[in-house]
């Protein structure tokens, strides 16, 4: 299991973050679900479960905020090797 945080942050407008899907089962996002003032941290805590891969890896989560572009896609690459 790894577990990834991406941080945002703004200065002067709130952030409102709608959605954010992991390209696959294995990787699932967790985002805030209130909009997140400016100055504030917006975390967003992604959880790769690596069971049964072994080998490089790249998945990705797309986040869905009232930004400009709207979808930001947040790119992981793990090599993950055996025990």
């Amino acid at each position: 299991m790894l577990r990834l945080q991406q941080l945002w942050r703004h200065k002067w407008l709130q952030l409102i973050i709608s959605d954010a899907k992991g390209s696959c089962g294995c990787t699932v996002p967790t985002y805030p679900k209130d909009p997140v003032q400016p100055g504030e941290d917006a975390i967003i805590d992604v959880q790769f479960n690596s069971a049964n891969k072994v080998g490089e890896q790249n998945k990705t989560v797309t986040v869905t905020a009232n930004t400009d572009p709207e979808n930001t896609v947040i790119s992981i690459h793990a090599n993950v090797q055996m025990k």
